[in-house]
């Protein structure tokens, strides 16, 4: 175990392009989409060997606080903080940040999504261990990802010179958001540019500051919060911190303005884990083969997704490239090379009037 590290996971949004296993009631963080046990529980069982329950915080929809206490029952319940409305990740992050500077400024928090998948948990520990250490030597740390192809759907990272001392650490040069297919090209070629999945490393009171300077409306509404922690008046003083505000991600509000942040380069086989087709490449063996969970029978079928609700077996005869989810109340029968737009069709399903489906 590190002293004085902790763990803050952002555990928001709706996940609609994994609709309709995702939905609102209970996002995509709750489901088994990689592996036997939900992204959130192993998102948190990932960190435990080097950072104890007791040191992990969790950001998540008030609605969902029950849900979360249920997964993760080993964090303490007063750590798993319900957002009264959507925040947007730069006050979430730093309502994360000012529960566990109220307890000790000078810790070290590594912020996380809890709904990402890494292959290789032994990396990621590293990876999660040096960023911590380089974000004592800098501003912060933005963990960056080797890509291993071009993407137009990810923010990238330019990396600067070497950070002497730490293991594939990098001064941080700029920031490039998604960039059109020519330009992913050009990054990958040019093996200096990394895909930022938004995780990183701070100084608690440190990323606070950064938070003061850069968003000011931002920290003085953490500020008027402050005083509340841990007394039965703090969600509703969060309702009235927080009322009126933007929800700018951090990635504008801090990282693409701060000076002296670093990156550690890592390739722990991460996943947003952020469409079915995503979901597809995780499970499946190979391109060709398919991908099944539950009661699952096929014949003469190559690459597809096949999702079957509890006792009800799914057969399919002929068909390639699909992604078939039965979700026990509704059907999703979907071209694989269609899922980026699975948002459309969940606009769809509510205009028709199925809001109860969402």
């Amino acid at each position: 175990m590190s002293e004085g590290l902790k763990a803050v996971f952002i555990a928001g949004g709706a996940g609609t392009r994994l609709w309709p296993l995702s939905r609102e009631a209970r996002p995509k963080q709750f489901h088994a989409l990689a592996g036997e046990s939900s992204l959130m529980r192993q998102t948190v069982e990932r960190v435990l060997p080097v950072i104890p329950a007791r040191d992990v915080w969790v950001v998540t929809g008030a609605r969902h606080v029950g849900q979360t206490r249920a997964e993760l029952p080993e964090v303490p319940a007063e750590q798993i903080i319900g957002e009264p409305f959507p925040l947007g990740t730069n006050l979430a992050v730093g309502l994360g940040a000012l529960h566990v500077a109220r307890q000790e400024p000078e810790a070290v928090i590594f912020v996380g999504w809890a709904d990402s998948y890494f292959r290789d948990g032994e990396e990621f520990r590293r990876v999660l261990l040096e960023s911590a250490r380089a974000a004592r030597e800098t501003a912060g740390v933005i963990v960056g990802v080797r890509p291993t192809h071009p993407t137009t759907g990810l923010g990238y990272i330019r990396a600067g010179e070497a950070l002497k001392g730490f293991e594939g650490a990098y001064r941080i040069d700029g920031f490039e958001e998604k960039p059109n297919a020519e330009r992913a090209r050009a990054f990958l070629d040019a093996g200096s540019y990394y895909w930022n999945p938004g995780m990183s490393a701070w100084v608690a009171s440190r990323l606070l500051e950064l938070i003061r300077v850069h968003k000011p409306a931002h920290h003085a509404a953490l500020m008027k919060l402050e005083p509340h922690l841990g007394t039965p008046r703090e969600q509703e003083a969060m309702e009235e911190a927080f009322a009126g505000l933007d929800r700018e991600p951090i990635d504008t509000a801090v990282f693409e303005k701060a000076e002296g942040l670093a990156t550690v380069v890592t390739d722990p086989g991460w996943s947003d884990v952020g469409t079915w087709a995503t979901v597809y490449e995780l499970g499946a063996g190979g391109e060709g083969a398919n991908a099944t969970r539950g009661e699952v029978v096929t014949l003469d079928t190559r690459g597809c997704l096949v999702h079957a609700a509890a006792g009800r077996p799914v057969f399919t005869l002929g068909v390639r490239d699909l992604v078939i989810i039965d979700a026990g109340d509704c059907l999703l029968v979907a071209s694989r090379d269609q899922a980026e737009r699975l948002k459309e069709l969940h606009t769809l399903a509510r205009e028709s009037g199925h809001e109860e489906l969402l």
